[in-house]
């Protein structure tokens, strides 16, 4: 159920019964092969996208710049624009209003994505899967997942990698119905530096059972504040960054502001990857402003799941040089395994003891 519907080039959101069919929405009937559109189609341009993709090839050294690619009716998990070969360039185009993803680079080895407009498509901006030496720079990703995909635990928003390496820098990442920046199983060697993130429903950035990671010099700004399920505001439902169960990650200077909460650190009980069992390691949260005074319910720190089998070293993770902004310096604001604890209390217990704590 791929086709998407399109009235005057914008995009009509489908739902799954006629009888939900408003002015705004269509049902697409298949067994009596009939659309019903909640609006009188009459003299507007009415369009049913069914082509799968827009460009796709395993051929290497294709250059795509220049060009708009909207309203194709790829899959979910499939791209509009399949990158599919070594050394790809995807520059100064528009990847707009596809069904599934705008771009997907598939096992192609150094794929360069840069200055481009990737925007309102169904499911997410760009994935990347088993491809290595990617990079994302310089593009605007914002308002993905039109079609309402599941927006914090399938995958849907701005950029996901699995199985892969990259550098994601300078992006605009914002208003995106999902994870903002999401690097998930097996991850080895991503870079995300000075990118703005900004209004994403779920996690700014996730780092998730993977390794090798450094999120450096973003700011994150109002995520996780539109997620669509019942778990909460606590640490483990989201924050504007969250590492969970990832090793050698080091998370530096950013400054975030109005997140769900600030940055979580999650130990899980996650299974075995390609390099052995998923744990919680070699993590440092240095340098980074933290700014908890909105929402009132913002918290920062590190959690453990009452599942876990084996206890991360108090060496696992660590905590140095932050500035936490409060608005009662004396709350409790900050995830010590399992309660919180105020920052005099954060600091014996030997987390960032040469932090600070201020109200403004």
């Amino acid at each position: 159920m791929a086709e998407s519907f399109f009235l005057n080039g914008s995009p009509v959101r489908r739902v799954m019964s006629r009888g939900a069919v408003d002015e705004a929405t269509f049902f697409a009937d298949y067994s009596e092969n009939v659309l019903y559109v909640g609006q009188n189609p009459q003299g507007q341009a009415a369009t049913l996208a069914r082509t799968r993709t827009a460009i796709g090839s395993t051929e290497p050294s294709v250059v795509i710049e220049k060009l708009t690619v909207r309203g194709f009716a790829n899959l979910a998990q499939k791209g509009a624009v399949l990158v599919g070969g070594r050394d790809w360039t995807v520059r100064n185009s528009v990847i707009t209003a596809n069904h599934g993803v705008g771009i997907m680079i598939v096992r192609a080895e150094n794929a360069r994505i840069s200055d481009n407009t990737i925007t309102a498509n169904g499911q997410m901006g760009i994935g990347q899967y088993r491809s290595p030496a990617g990079r994302i720079e310089n593009n605007r990703i914002a308002a993905n997942n039109t079609a309402e995909f599941w927006r914090a635990d399938w995958e849907s928003g701005g950029i996901k990698v699995t199985k892969s390496s990259s550098t994601i820098a300078n992006n605009q990442i914002f208003d995106n119905l999902g994870v903002g920046v999401w690097i998930d199983e097996a991850g080895d060697g991503v870079s995300i530096l000075s990118n703005d993130i900004q209004g994403n429903a779920a996690c700014g950035v996730r780092y998730e059972i993977s390794r090798n990671g450094r999120i450096v010099g973003n700011t994150i700004r109002e995520n996780a504040l539109a997620l669509k399920r019942g778990a909460g505001t606590n640490i483990f439902t989201g924050a504007g960054i969250t590492v969970n169960t990832s090793s050698d990650v080091t998370i530096e200077n950013n400054k975030l502001l109005g997140n769900l909460n600030g940055i979580g650190v999650q130990a899980r009980p996650r299974g075995e990857g390609p390099w052995g069992e998923y744990v919680l390691e070699k993590i440092s949260v240095k340098g980074n402003h933290i700014d908890l005074r909105a929402p009132a319910t913002a918290t920062t720190g590190y959690v453990e799941a009452d599942s876990l089998v084996t206890t991360p070293p108090a060496s696992a993770v660590i905590f140095h040089g932050n500035r936490y902004v409060l608005t009662d310096p004396a709350s409790a604001r900050f995830n010590l395994k399992d309660r919180l604890v105020d920052f005099r209390a954060w600091q014996a217990a030997e987390k960032d003891k040469n932090g600070t704590v201020t109200g403004r």
